[in-house]
C-alpha cells in the first residue's frame, strides 16, 4: 500500500495518525470509504497506534427475558449534569451470539484488557465454566478448551484476565479450591488448591502453575488487574483479610496486606481498580459503603478510608451483595454496580446516591459491568488460535 492509495496529498503515517485520534464508531464508519483505508484499518500497526488513544469507556451486559445483550458507552467526563444518564454516550449495542448463551447457559464477565472482554460461560448442568476471549468492536472470539479435573462441592472458582509487562502476553488464569465447612459454613480448611493458565497464541491449552497458599476465594469476585498483576481479596483460616497477587510474567504469588476490614466470614469486600489504584469497597455496614484506596501501590501504610457514601434508602439494611465501584470521575462522582441487580452512583455534590435508568430495569434478569477500552486488536494476531466472527 502507498500515499498515493489512500490519499494524493498526505503521508500514509499522518493519515493513519488522524484516523487513529477519531471515536470508534467514526473509525468503523472510515472502512467503508475504500479498500485502502479498509486494509489499514485493520492493520496491526493501526490498532497498536490506536489503543493508547482510546478512553476507556464502560461494558454493560444485559440479561434481557429473550436475548443476551452487550451495550458500550463512552463517558462524558467533564460535563458536570444534573441528569447523570447524560454522561453515558452509546457506542454500540448488539446481541450476543449463540456461542455465548445457548440454553441453560449463562454469561459472566470475568475480565476486560485492552478491549479484550474474558467471558465466563457457565451451565447448570457441567463444571468448570468454559471461557472465551472476545473483541466486540472487531466481532470475534476464541473459545478455550475446559481444563481439567472435576470440581467437587464445597468448592470455590475465581477466575482474572490480563497482560505480562514484558512479554505482552495475553492470560487468562483459573484459581480453584476444595474447602471444608464447619457447622457455622466457615472454611476450617483447604484440602486443594489449584491454579491454571491459558496463553493467548501459545499451546491452546491450560497449564497447571503453583497456588497460591491456602486462601479462601469468593466466586464472585474477579482479578483486579493493574501493574502487571492480578489480585483477589480472599481470606486466611484466622478469618483475616490479605490480598492474593500473581505477576502474570513471572506467574508466581504473593500477598499484599488489605484494609481494616471486618472478619472475612462475616465481610462483604470487594476488590477493583479505581484509576491506577488498587480499591477494597466494603458494604458490610447497614447503612454506609466504605471504599478504601492503596495509594501507594503495595504498601500497607497507604490505605486510605477515601469514601464513606450513605445507601439509597430502600437498601439501608441490605448488606448480602459486593458492591463494585467502576469509575471515579472528575467531579467526585462514583459509578457503582450493586451486586447485579443495577447501576447507581453517589453524587459528591449533594453527597447522596441514586440509580442509574440507562435501561429497562423491570425486563432485566441480571445485569454486569466494568470499564471497557475499546480497541481493534483482532484475535487473529494470536497464532494457532481459531477465531471466529459474529
Amino acid at each position: 500500500m502507498n500515499d498515493e492509495a489512500i490519499s494524493p496529498n498526505l503521508p500514509l503515517d499522518i493519515i493513519t495518525d488522524i484516523l487513529s485520534r477519531l471515536p470508534v464508531l467514526q473509525i468503523a464508519r472510515c472502512k467503508c470509504v475504500c479498500k485502502p483505508w479498509l486494509e489499514l484499518l485493520k492493520s496491526p500497526e493501526f490498532s497498536k497506534l490506536h489503543l493508547p488513544k482510546s478512553s476507556p469507556g464502560l461494558v454493560v451486559y444485559l440479561s434481557l427475558r429473550s436475548s443476551e445483550v452487550l451495550n458500550i458507552f463512552g463517558f462524558e467526563d467533564e460535563l458536570e449534569l444534573e441528569q447523570h444518564e447524560l454522561k453515558y454516550k452509546p457506542v454500540m449495542k448488539f446481541d450476543l451470539p449463540e456461542f455465548v448463551t445457548p440454553l441453560k447457559r449463562v454469561m459472566m464477565i470475568a475480565g476486560s484488557v485492552n478491549g479484550m472482554l474474558c467471558l465466563r460461560l457457565k451451565d447448570h448442568n457441567s463444571q468448570p465454566d468454559d471461557l472465551c476471549i472476545c473483541n466486540p468492536i472487531t466481532r470475534e472470539y476464541v473459545s478455550f478448551p475446559t481444563p481439567e479435573g472435576v470440581i467437587q462441592y464445597p468448592s470455590k472458582v475465581t477466575y482474572g484476565f490480563g497482560v505480562s509487562t514484558v512479554s505482552g502476553q495475553y492470560k487468562a488464569v483459573r484459581i480453584f479450591h476444595e474447602s471444608e465447612l464447619d457447622q457455622t459454613r466457615a472454611c476450617v480448611g483447604i484440602p486443594r488448591s489449584d491454579c491454571h493458565v491459558y496463553t493467548l497464541g501459545t499451546t491452546g491449552t491450560w497449564r497447571s502453575i503453583a497456588p497460591s497458599p491456602p486462601f479462601c476465594y469468593n466466586s464472585y469476585s474477579i482479578g483486579a488487574f493493574v501493574n502487571g498483576n492480578l489480585h483477589w481479596l480472599v481470606g486466611d483460616l484466622r478469618n483475616s483479610h490479605v490480598i492474593s497477587c500473581l505477576d502474570l510474567e513471572t506467574e508466581l504469588f504473593n500477598t499484599f496486606p488489605a484494609p481494616p476490614l471486618p472478619g472475612y466470614w462475616s465481610c462483604l469486600g470487594s476488590l477493583v481498580v479505581l484509576g491506577d489504584c488498587l480499591s477494597v469497597c466494603d458494604n458490610s455496614s447497614e447503612n454506609d459503603i466504605v471504599i478504601w484506596i492503596m495509594k501507594d501501590y503495595g504498601v500497607a501504610k497507604s490505605w486510605t478510608k477515601e469514601f464513606v457514601i450513605s445507601k439509597l434508602p430502600y437498601l439501608a439494611g441490605e448488606c448480602y451483595e459486593l458492591v463494585f465501584p467502576i469509575k471515579v470521575f472528575k467531579n467526585g462522582d462514583i459509578l457503582m454496580i450493586w451486586g447485579d441487580f443495577h447501576l447507581f452512583y453517589y453524587s459528591n455534590k449533594t453527597k447522596t446516591t441514586s440509580r442509574i435508568g440507562l435501561f429497562e430495569l423491570e425486563f432485566i434478569g441480571c445485569i454486569e459491568a466494568m470499564l471497557h477500552v475499546p480497541s481493534f486488536v483482532s484475535l487473529t494476531c494470536f497464532a494457532g488460535e481459531n477465531v471466529h466472527s459474529f
